[in-house]
């Protein structure tokens, strides 16, 4: 039972305003942009356990005015390679649904990190994930986001083949 139930026992009190943790809010654009890539980076260096579901999953993170929040974690598979494609396409279409406009932060851009044990090049299985969280994405009202890869190493992003070569990219 708690203490201050008890007889005598002195009431709870608010935390002194010198003890709460000051937050620069709200965020400023630059910073909001920059903590998806952060957090991507961070999401990448979590250490795999054996008690995970999978281990490769889909991170949904959102940055906006008021903070950083992860959104969701959709469990992906336990291979590297291309899984079905069917369950893929289900997984992604999921995926872009919570990729909405969240109406209680107000505008809010997101990062999609496909966290996995490898290192941080996009393989040919992430970028058929990529394809198809774009595909799904395209038919649903979603808030501006980007797609990154996470290992060990870190998180790089994916982008799709014309962006590659507006940013002359290509090989």
């Amino acid at each position: 039972m708690d203490t201050y139930f008890e007889e005598g026992a002195e009431p709870p009190r608010p935390r002194p305003q010198e003890d709460i943790p000051a937050f620069p809010f709200p965020i400023e654009p630059i910073d909001i942009s920059l903590a998806r890539w952060q957090v991507a980076n961070r999401i990448g260096k979590l250490t795999f356990d054996g008690f995970e579901a999978s281990t490769r999953s889909l991170w949904l993170v959102f940055a906006g005015d008021w903070g950083v929040w992860v959104r969701a974690v959709i469990p992906v598979d336990n291979r590297l390679d291309a899984e079905d494609r069917a369950t893929l396409a289900a997984k992604c279409a999921e995926a872009a649904d919570l990729l909405g406009e969240p109406e209680c932060y107000g505008i809010a851009i997101a990062a999609v990190v496909l966290r996995r044990p490898s290192s941080d090049k996009p393989s040919r299985a992430d970028r058929q994930i990529y394809r198809l969280l774009t595909k799904a994405a395209a038919a649903r009202d979603t808030v501006p986001w980007s797609f990154f890869v996470a290992g060990p190493n870190g998180a790089m992003p994916v982008l799709s083949k014309s962006d590659r070569e507006r940013y002359g990219l290509t090989r």
